[in-house]
Formats: structure tokens, C-alpha cells, sequence
């Protein structure tokens, strides 16, 4: 299995057209079939890509140059495929409109040299639960993302050293820059602009807030 899922990333990489497991075979003068049963016989998830990529990011890490730790959310389209707790709707912030695929949120690892992805994690919609709006019924995640990126944040903690974490916006609230300083570590983020700031302890005392 670990051997198609090998030249199956090698494919991805290296392909400049519409890949599909199809492609692969005519590629490997095999069936087509026999590649899909590989794949879905595996689990592609944080553990698996850890396993990977562990040795290499341990050894950036020894380095004196400052680790930064990156995460950002994405939505793979998939609108054709049938829905289900894993391909199902998002709202796409960047076109302002919900799209049909996959969720996920993922991390990576960063030196002024190097950029290795070291964790991911997929939104999976298994809850439903009605609109108090519309009052039709709408698929929703038992976990928030912002809950996905704490869990993966402390994770990453117990496995390697970074220095700071950055993110955008949607991840720079309270509860998640609190975690980042309780780990001894700083943080890069975009602020929203009605978010209220003390630029000292001291003007906090005074109550010297500052809109951003």
C-alpha cells in the first residue's frame, strides 16, 4: 500500500494536468481499480503524515534559526462528488459563498530555509441540527475549527520546538493566543478591525484601549 501511495504523491506532484487514479494506471499499465483499493485502504491523516515527515522537521528544529509554525484552512471543491460528513458545504470566505468539498485545516513548519507540512486535520460535518432561521436542517461539525486548531497546536507542542505561530484572523481570538503564550511561544496574527487593544499592562490598568 505505502508503495502506491508513494507514486500516487509522485503523480500528484509531477503531474500538470487533471490527475485521477485512472491516469496513474494507464501510466503503470495496471487496472485502475487496483490503485483505488490501495488508496482507500489507508488513513491519510496527522499520524501518517507525521510518520513522514519526522525525521526531517526534528532535524530543522536543532537549527538556531527561529521555528515558525503556520496554519492555515482550506476547501478542496468537490462538486460533483456525492455528499457526505466530509464533502459537504463550507462557506468560502475568500469568494464570500458556500462551496461544496473538503475542509481542512493544516500546519507547517517553517525555517528561512525549509517549509514541511506537519499536521492536518479534516472538518467533518457528522452532526445535524436545524436552522432557526430557515428551519431546514443543515449539516454541522461537533467541532469548531478554532477547536481543531488548539488541539493540533498542543500537539505539535509535544513533538517539536517553534518559536512562533502564525495565523490569520479567524484564529487570533483570546482563548487561542492565551494557549500560544502558556506554551512560551509567540504569535504572528491578523487582527480584525473592531478588535480593541491595551498596548502595555500598565494601560490596560488605565484602561488606555486603542481601536485596531
Amino acid at each position: 500500500m505505502e508503495y502506491f501511495t508513494d507514486l500516487y504523491t509522485d503523480y500528484l506532484i509531477s503531474s500538470v494536468s487533471y490527475t485521477t487514479a485512472t491516469g496513474l494506471a494507464i501510466l503503470l499499465s495496471v487496472k485502475h481499480d487496483k490503485i483505488t483499493r490501495c488508496l482507500s485502504k489507508g488513513v491519510y491523516d496527522s499520524k501518517f503524515l507525521w510518520k513522514t515527515v519526522k525525521p526531517y522537521i526534528r532535524e530543522i528544529v536543532q537549527s538556531k534559526e527561529p521555528v515558525f509554525l503556520s496554519f492555515d484552512d482550506s476547501i478542496e471543491a468537490k462538486p460533483y462528488s456525492d455528499e457526505s460528513e466530509l464533502i459537504c458545504w463550507h462557506f468560502d470566505h475568500s469568494i464570500n459563498r458556500s462551496v461544496k468539498g473538503v475542509n481542512f485545516l493544516s500546519a507547517l513548519v517553517q525555517t528561512a530555509d525549509m517549509r514541511l507540512p506537519c499536521a492536518v486535520e479534516f472538518v467533518r460535518k457528522n452532526k445535524w441540527e436545524t436552522d432557526p432561521k430557515s428551519g431546514k436542517q443543515k449539516r454541522v461539525s461537533d467541532k469548531t475549527k478554532n477547536e481543531l486548531f488548539r488541539e493540533m497546536l498542543l500537539k505539535c507542542s509535544e513533538q517539536f520546538r517553534f518559536d512562533y505561530v502564525m495565523a490569520d484572523s479567524w484564529y487570533a481570538s483570546l482563548e487561542n493566543r492565551k494557549l500560544i503564550r502558556s506554551l512560551d511561544v509567540q504569535f504572528i496574527m491578523a487582527l480584525k478591525s473592531n478588535r480593541k487593544v491595551a498596548l502595555s499592562p500598565e494601560a490596560k490598568k488605565t484602561k488606555r484601549i486603542h481601536q485596531h
